[in-house]
């Protein structure tokens, strides 16, 4: 459904700005970049858990941004709609590139014995993201899980909404993996937050 330029300031405010960086007006652009940038930064290096990497991948969002401007119509949704799916593909490919330069170092896969029938189990911990207090207290649980590919697939699956299959080509893996990896991160998370006091 197509959506219309909401009363909201912040969204009228961003429909400005960039219609002005459609018209290649930097200052607007600057004006854009700084009013996201906290939570372009904040959205990737949770995913990426790295500052060096969270830099390089935040400067190639807004690059893609400024050269991708004319692909967003207000009649399909806010600027930052727009934006947070610039941020999800850009972020995505750089998991992509890492996940192909680790399997050129390491060629470690999953267990094979995990039996197949594992379903994707919906962990109780995704349900804290409905207020911001407990998304913090499940970011910093997240950053706790001991393995980056299983909080990876977590994240992609439960916070970023991907399908399995979706999940699958990004990180090169077969989707029984996947599932593997999503299944113990929740595990994991559960234990995490017992003794948080959280469960």
């Amino acid at each position: 459904m197509a959506r219309q330029i909401t009363d909201d300031p912040s969204d009228q405010e961003d429909t400005h700005l960039a219609t002005l960086t459609k018209e290649r007006d930097e200052s607007a652009f600057r004006l854009l970049y700084n009013k996201h940038f906290s939570w372009v930064f904040s959205k990737t290096y949770r995913m990426l858990q790295n500052h060096q990497d969270t830099e390089e991948v935040c400067s190639d969002i807004f690059v893609k941004m400024w050269e991708k401007i004319d692909k967003w119509d207000t009649d399909q949704g806010s600027f930052q709609a727009w934006l947070n799916v610039v941020a999800k593909n850009t972020i995505i490919d750089a998991i992509r590139k890492k996940e192909r330069i680790r399997e050129s170092l390491l060629n470690v896969d999953a267990d094979a014995d995990m039996p197949s029938e594992y379903e994707d189990n919906r962990p109780t911990p995704d349900r804290l993201i409905e207020s911001q207090e407990a998304q913090e207290i499940l970011e910093q649980a997240l950053a706790q899980v001991t393995k980056p590919n299983h909080r990876t697939a977590w994240i992609l699956r439960h916070i970023e909404g991907c399908s399995i299959a979706e999940i699958s080509q990004t990180l090169d893996r077969k989707e029984g993996t996947v599932k593997i990896w999503i299944f113990r991160c929740a595990q994991e998370l559960k234990q995490i937050l017992i003794r948080k006091g959280l469960q």
